[in-house]
Parts: C-alpha cells; sequence; structure tokens
C-alpha cells in the first residue's frame, strides 16, 4: 500500500540523513506532502480517477527510492562497489522533487478538499437495515435485554447514554432495537425517536431524522439552517422524560454535534448508542462502561440456527452432526449464522450438502448477500490508512488461527508499517495499534497475560474474508493452501508481497520458486497443517533465496536445518528471522545489519553466538528455545590502525533476550545491552557453576536498569547467599526448578515493583509455606506449579493488593488459606490437578464471597480427565 511505503521510507531517510534534512531538502519536503495526501485522501470512500492514479504513483515513486537506498548501501559494502545504487537514487530524487510533480500533487489535493469534486458515495447504513432478516431472530438476548433495561430505567435521573459496543453483525442493532420496541419503554418514555448515523453522518440530517420521529418536520422544517434544527429539537425535547436511539455511530463527532440538543431535565431521559468501536461508547457514555456484545455461544447458535432453518420443528438426526460443525464455523457471529441458515433452508437437506457447507462458510455468506460483506467491510473503510495496512497483514496468517500478540507486533515492526515516535518504543505504538483495532471491533483478544496485557488474539472468519479479498485487491499477499495456488495474476504483483504457505508441501513451494514474484516480496511465512509453525521431515534441495531480493520477514520454522543455506546471510535486508534448527550460527549473520528479531525455536542442543553478532546494531528481539552462549565483547579483528575493531559495539536497543546461559551473565556483556527489559536463563547441562556463582552472576542483572521480566530456569538447587540479588526494577518474576527452601521467599517480597510471580517446578521445596513475614505490596498474579507444599499459612495483608491466585499441580497442597478469601481485590482463582481438599477450600472461599455480596470472585477448578470429582 502506498501508505506503508512513504512510511517506509521517511524513517529510511530519517535514519540516513540522521535528522540533516538539508541534504535532499526538496525531496524530504517531497515526501512529507506525500505523507500529507495520503493522510488527508478520500480515496477509500470515494476515489476519483486523478487519485487513484496519484495513490499508485506515489507508491511506486516510493519504492523506486527505498530500492535506490538498498542497493546503494548493500553494493557500498561489497569490495566490488560501483555507484549504480547512488545513481539510481540520485535520478529518483530528481524526478520526486520535481516542480512539476508538486504541483500535480498540490492539484490534487486541492481537489479532494473540494466538495464538489468529490460526491460522496452512497453508504450502507445500519446492520438491520442492511440485513433486514437479521432483525427478525435473535434468541438468548434475555440477559443482554435485561442488563440494558435496567440502565435504561433505573438511576441516575440525569441524563444518562448507554452504549452497545461490538462488531458488525454481532446483533447491536437487534438488542438496542427490541429495547427500543419494548411495550414498557413506550410508556416509560414521554417521546422517542430512532436515527441511524452511519460513517458520512451530517448533523443536519441527524435532526431531521429525531424531528420525523416527533411528526414535526413539514416544508418550512427544510428550510431552516442546522441551529434553527438543533434549537427546534432541543423545545421538543425540553420538559419530558425521552429515549433517543442512535444506532451505528462512527466517531465522536457524530455524538458531539447533537448532544447539544438533548436537554437534561434530571428526569431519567436516555440515549441508547451502538458502535462498533468501544472509544466512541466509552466516550459518548460518559464513564459509564458500555455493554458490550458477545458472540454467541454453539448452543445459542444451535437454536438460532434451527429456528432460522426448521422453525417449530426439530432438526433431523442425521443432520445434527453437520449442523454443529456449521454453527461452530460461524464463531457466534448471528449475521453469519442466519445468512448461512436461509442457505440451507434452500438447498437438499442431507448430511453431504450441508457437510459442503460446513467447509464453504465464507464463501456461503458471500455468495448469499453481497450486503453481509458490505456491511463488514464499513469498519474497513472507516480505518486510517496506518491501521488498514496494519489489519490486511492479518491475512498473512490462517483462518481460525489464534494469533501470538508478542509475534505480531514484531512482525509489523519488521515490515515497517509502524511509524517511529520520539516518545515511545516501536512496540508501545505498535501495542496502540492493536488496541485500536481491537476497540473497532476487527479483533478478537482469545486470552490475556498474567500482568492482564493482550497475550493472543485473532480475526473472525468472516473478517479474515475480508481481508483476502481487500488484499487481493491491493495485490499484497500470494497465498497457498491445500491443492490450489490462491493469488491474482502474476502480472500483477509490483512490489513488497506477502507470501502465505499453509499446509503447502515441497510441490508447492516448487511451484512458488518457478515465479517471478521472488524479488517482490517482502514477507514469506510458512504454517502447518494445524495453522502453527510446524516442521517437516524433507523438503526438496530447491528450497533456495538467491532469488528474494527485498525480503524483510522470513518464518520458515518448517524446515530444520544442520548448517543454514548460505543464501540466507545475504539477504541484507532481513528484519525478522526465524527458523526451525541449527547448530551453528556463521559470523556472516552480521551482514543482517537491519535484523530487528532472530528467533530460534528447536528444543535442540544449546549453541554458542559467534562474536559478530554484537554488530548487528539494529537488534531489538533474540529468542532460542533451548539456550544459547552469548559472546563476550573481545577484539577479534585488528584495523590498520591497531585498534580493537569490537572496542565500541553495542546493543543499545536490544529489548528481549530468552534464553542464554547463567555463564553469559557477564559485566561487560550487560553493559553493552543496558537498555534490556526482558531476560531469560537457562542453567545448562555443560555449565558447572555453583550456587554461590550464580548468585554473583545474578547480582549483576543491576546494571540493567530497565530490566522489568526475567525467567530463570535451574536444574540444580540453588540458594542465595544475599538478599539483594535480583534487581529492585522486576515486575515480572518466573523462577523454575532452584528448589530454594520456603523461608527464602523474603527476597522476593523486597522486590518494591513485582506484580507477577510465577514459581514452577519445584522453584520453591518444603511441606510448609508460613508467609505472616512477608508482605508483597504490589503482587497481582501468583502461580504455585509443581510443589509438595502442604501447609501454606498466609493472611490477607501479605497479598493487598492480588487478584489472580493459579494453583497447579499441587497435589499435596490440603488448602488455600481461609484468610485468602479476605483480600479485597482477589478476583480470581484457578486450580488444576490439586488435590480435592484443595478444591473444597477454594470453593468455601466462594461462598464465603457470595454470603459477603460479592459475586465479583470466579473460582475455576479443572481435574484430570480420568480423576474422581
Amino acid at each position: 500500500m502506498a501508505h506503508a511505503a512513504v512510511v517506509s521510507l521517511q524513517q529510511k531517510l530519517q535514519e540516513m540523513l540522521k535528522g540533516d534534512d538539508s541534504r535532499y531538502p526538496r525531496l524530504c519536503e517531497a515526501v512529507s506532502s506525500w505523507h500529507a495526501f495520503l493522510e488527508d485522501s478520500l480515496s477509500v470512500r470515494n476515489a476519483p480517477e486523478a487519485v487513484e492514479h496519484l495513490e499508485k504513483w506515489v507508491k511506486d515513486l516510493a519504492t523506486q527510492l527505498l530500492d535506490g537506498i538498498h542497493l546503494y548501501e548493500l553494493e557500498k559494502r561489497s569490495p566490488d562497489f560501483s555507484p549504480v545504487g547512488s545513481k539510481v537514487f540520485q535520478e529518483v530524487v530528481v524526478t520526486a522533487g520535481s516542480d512539476s510533480i508538486k504541483a500535480y500533487v498540490m492539484k490534487v489535493m486541492n481537489a479532494q478538499n473540494d466538495n464538489d469534486a468529490l460526491p460522496t458515495q452512497d453508504t450502507v447504513e445500519s446492520d438491520s437495515k442492511c440485513i433486514p432478516h437479521l432483525q427478525a431472530t435473535m434468541l438468548d438476548l434475555d440477559n443482554d435485554l435485561m442488563t440494558v433495561k435496567s440502565r435504561l430505567i433505573g438511576p441516575p435521573s440525569k441524563l444518562t447514554v448507554v452504549s452497545i459496543v461490538g462488531m458488525g453483525g454481532i446483533g447491536k442493532t437487534t438488542l438496542a432495537r427490541k429495547v427500543y420496541d419494548d411495550i414498557y419503554m413506550e410508556h416509560h418514555f414521554y417521546i422517542r425517536a430512532w436515527i441511524t448515523v452511519s460513517p458520512m453522518h451530517q448533523h443536519r440530517e441527524m435532526l431531521l431524522g429525531i424531528l420525523r420521529c416527533f411528526s414535526l418536520v413539514n416544508d418550512n422544517t427544510y428550510l431552516k439552517n442546522t441551529e434553527q434544527l438543533a434549537e427546534q429539537v432541543y423545545r421538543s425535547l425540553k420538559g419530558r422524560r425521552y429515549l433517543i436511539g442512535m444506532d451505528d455511530v462512527w466517531d465522536t463527532n457524530a455524538w458531539d454535534v447533537v448532544k447539544r440538543s438533548f436537554p437534561d431535565e434530571k428526569n431519567g431521559s436516555r440515549v441508547i448508542l451502538t458502535s462498533r468501536l468501544a472509544n466512541v461508547g466509552i466516550y459518548a457514555s460518559s464513564g459509564s462502561p458500555p455493554h458490550y456484545m458477545r458472540c454467541l455461544s454453539v448452543d445459542q447458535s444451535l437454536k438460532l440456527f434451527n429456528l432460522k432453518v426448521f422453525g417449530r420443528e426439530t432438526c433431523p438426526l442425521e443432520l445434527e452432526k453437520a449442523t454443529k460443525q456449521i454453527v461452530e464455523k460461524c464463531q457466534g457471529l448471528p449475521l453469519a449464522i442466519v445468512v448461512v441458515a436461509g442457505f440451507c433452508s434452500k438447498i437438499s437437506k442431507t448430511e453431504d450438502c450441508w457437510e459442503d457447507v460446513a467447509h464453504k462458510i465464507g464463501l456461503v455468506v458471500s455468495r448469499e448477500t453481497e450486503e453481509c460483506m458490505d456491511l463488514l467491510a464499513l469498519s474497513y473503510n472507516h480505518l486510517p490508512l496506518h491501521l488498514k495496512t496494519c489489519f490486511l497483514y492479518m491475512g498473512a496468517f490462517p483462518k481460525d488461527f489464534e494469533i501470538t500478540v508478542s509475534k505480531l507486533i514484531k512482525l509489523w515492526i519488521a515490515a515497517e508499517f509502524v511509524k517511529r515516535t520520539p516518545e515511545k518504543d516501536f512496540e508501545e505504538v505498535a501495542k496502540g495499534y492493536l488496541r485500536d483495532l481491537i476497540d473497532r471491533s476487527l479483533i478478537m483478544v482469545k486470552k490475556l497475560t498474567s500482568s492482564g496485557e493482550f497475550k493472543t488474539c485473532k480475526v473472525h472468519d468472516l473478517l479474515h474474508d475480508l481481508i483476502i479479498r481487500e488484499a487481493w485487491k491491493e495485490r499484497l499477499i500470494y497465498f497457498t493452501k491445500s491443492n490450489v495456488i490462491l493469488s491474482p495474476p502474476v502480472a500483477s504483483f509490483e512490489h513488497r508481497i506477502i507470501f502465505n504457505f499453509h499446509r503447502a508441501p515441497s510441490t508447492h513451494l516448487k511451484h512458488v520458486y518457478d515465479k517471478p514474484l521472488l524479488p517482490c516480496a517482502s514477507s514469506f511465512l510458512c504454517f502447518g497443517r494445524d495453522g502453527t509453525p510446524r516442521c517437516c521431515s524433507q523438503v526438496d534441495s530447491f528450497v533456495t533465496f538467491t532469488n528474494f531480493k527485498w525480503l524483510t520477514v522470513l518464518d520458515i520454522c518448517f524446515q530444520p536445518f544442520d548448517h543454514l543455506p548460505c543464501e540466507i546471510w545475504k539477504l541484507f535486508t532481513l528484519r525478522y528471522l526465524a527458523l526451525a534448527s541449527f547448530s551453528v550460527l556463521p559470523p556472516s549473520v552480521c551482514n543482517l545489519r537491519y535484523l530487528q528479531t532472530l528467533i530460534r525455536y528447536s528444543h535442540q542442543a544449546s549453541i554458542c553466538l559467534p562474536a559478530e553478532i554484537w554488530e548487528i546494531k539494529k537488534l531489538r528481539h533474540l529468542y532460542f528455545r533451548k539456550c544459547c552462549y552469548f559472546p563476550i565483547v573481545q577484539s577479534i579483528q585488528k584495523d590498520s590502525l591497531g585498534s580493537s575493531r569490537h572496542s565500541n559495539l553495542a546493543l543499545t536497543k536490544l529489548r528481549t533476550i530468552s534464553y542464554i546461559t547463567f555463564g553469559s551473565i557477564k559485566r561487560r556483556v550487560l553493559k553493552r545491552m543496558h537498555k534490556l527489559k526482558k531476560l531469560g536463563i537457562r542453567e545448562s547441562e555443560e555449565e558447572c557453576l555453583t550456587a554461590e556463582q550464580m548468585s554473583g552472576n545474578l547480582k549483576k542483572l543491576v546494571l540493567l536498569e530497565h530490566l522489568e521480566t526475567f525467567k530463570g530456569f535451574f536444574i540444580k538447587p540453588w540458594i542465595p547467599k544475599q538478599c539483594d540479588v535480583f534487581p529492585p526494577t522486576l515486575k515480572k518474576l518466573t523462577l523454575r526448578g532452584c528448589q530454594l527452601p520456603w523461608d527464602q521467599m523474603t527476597i522476593l517480597c523486597k522486590l518494591p515493583k513485582l506484580e507477577v510471580l510465577k514459581l514452577k517446578h519445584y522453584a520453591f521445596q518444603g511441606s510448609e509455606w508460613e508467609s505472616t513475614d512477608e508482605r508483597f505490596q504490589q503482587l497481582k498474579f501468583l502461580l504455585l506449579d509443581g510443589t509438595d507444599l502442604i501447609h501454606w499459612k498466609a493472611s490477607s495483608i501479605q497479598f493487598p493488593k492480588l487478584e489472580n491466585l493459579v494453583l497447579k499441580n499441587c497435589g499435596c497442597l490440603y488448602e488455600i488459606p481461609d484468610d485468602v478469601a479476605e483480600i479485597p481485590t482477589l478476583l480470581f482463582i484457578e486450580l488444576y490437578h490439586c488435590s480435592s481438599s484443595a478444591d473444597d477450600s477454594a470453593n468455601r472461599i466462594r461462598e464465603e464471597q457470595i454470603s459477603m455480596g460479592n459475586d465479583d470472585l470466579v473460582v475455576r477448578i479443572h481435574k484430570f480427565p480420568n480423576s474422581e470429582p
């Protein structure tokens, strides 16, 4: 996309010019004008030929400039250097900064701002108007109805907004309309109005819509200006208890312009508002939390489906299995269920036919009614350009795939979709992008971390279909799946393709190597049959990376290597590299000077990193599932003056390392990665460090002033001699296998910022833990996983802020301390495979909380499948 290319170019120019725009003033000015044009572009709503042409031209020229810069930088490092890249770059610079180009850009931008030049497009108005048959029936809304009704007719007496938030097609309008049309609401409110706002809202039209509901519109009404209409609405509502329904609100401005017409007479008047955007619902509700619509459960989905297909009759026994498959594929979205049910009601009611439908849900929905996809596309079309690019990248993952948030963020950054800001790290900016997409109901959160952050997410299958459709238009992603190569014609791909290989055997990979697409590829990702990265037993020898000219992302964890192909170290533009297995990382890794993320998935033996790793100054994340030996900075080569080549090397951008050996913790290493935030250490079987040596190494972590997360995995007992062995900056701490006695817990409670503590596989050992002398002032999450603890004595004052208590494999533990029930912040207790008496104590705590009027505490108990209840 043009916006992504321009952002990448801006960041590259900042890096190359080091903030000195005077070297290429006309170019920098031109690129800034391109960015301004794209940010203000209305092409997502209405794309005249001139705007579309300019967008394509901007994308092509920005790409040529990036290629020229990369070519120059690569050739400059070659012993056979010739300034071809420099000439390419200079030629494009002259073109980009020419007065005629600037004049054309300004002409199109001015045309954009002329309302007559860009007529507005017709919009899909609301869920209910777009899909009228969805309005007819929705089951199991009783809880939602009761909740929303109570907020409409209950306290407070002041004017209150009740917002309903959720993704397109989830039933927001259906719920709001059911409440609005309720006979009790008709009698409770003296006057009511319902308007649909839509993305292209106009203040005047909203006011006229309200007046039409009051039957107060005549020929003279249309002659009034907006202020006069606003005054008329205000007067018609004043002194009356009213209910206003605002459906499909897309931005806070829509609420701001109309709320002035709603008087607050402290008489219980209400506004019920629906939106796909959480920030709109929160903003309009003024502190009152929105009502979030959730996807239907499988049972609820079955009821809705069966009602639409069979009416009052029951589903035939032979179709029950296929029916369940169908509704599971709809993933609880009422829109999809109703559309697919309508299709099934018209076809033969046989098991084979319905199983075929289950495998083609997305195709059925898109073919059955284009309005469904248009309804979902409204959310995409309304995105800012930087979020559109990030959202389309989600198409690189298979359908129904649970995406690890940390990986997604690294990929966005590697693809240069994330714009640099002086105040925040790339990761913080990217997390903001993700939160925005979640708040817009386009991405669903599946799991949270122990600290409450997003851990995994996914996209609904129908939205995934939408992504594929839009990515096809943008010529962005090349897909392979099963026996089908899914892509637009090869010639239509111009630059920066994302390759997605899902369940692709070597024959399909060979198809790719025969294509002239490889020089265009920017990302290459592979997934196994279950959607996860997976190693195959063998891949044909044709697998080569020579033709990938501008690759920035390479995730090939399907292929185990003893010795990595040497071509990988010539992919000079790589920023993200994830591999399955390799036994040696060669010194030529330093050729990847742009590399930000390096991942080794394998559990095989530890490896030694070459000293050249220190030369990759942009490195941000290192992950080795086993562990690695991190080299000490030392001289490996003398220059002509005899000075050390490594003397000034430092990885100042490094944020994460997992895992390195205890022996790698050296002062000379840590001082050169002082901005590290996350660190994982594994004790290696080859290491023969004493407990005192390990404690000494751990004490050096104090050099990492920004360290927040630490994981320490031990294979033999360790008893620290000092109390200040861990740095005071830690917020998250995981220990495993160190077999500390419980009285050493005093070391951990001295960490003033500790919020998450995970103790795994005999991190602590002993039959009794009496925590009366310890106080974890900030601890919110506590996990005990695998211990021989029998008696645990604690009071609520030891854990004043604890929210989550998780116990796993604590088969000896007799009970949870009764005083835990008195922790005021406690929200969640979860037990996995613990003793029956511990389970009973958890239930007893829940009952005690309920008797005290606290219904918020959740207790969940999980047993082995074959264990007795």
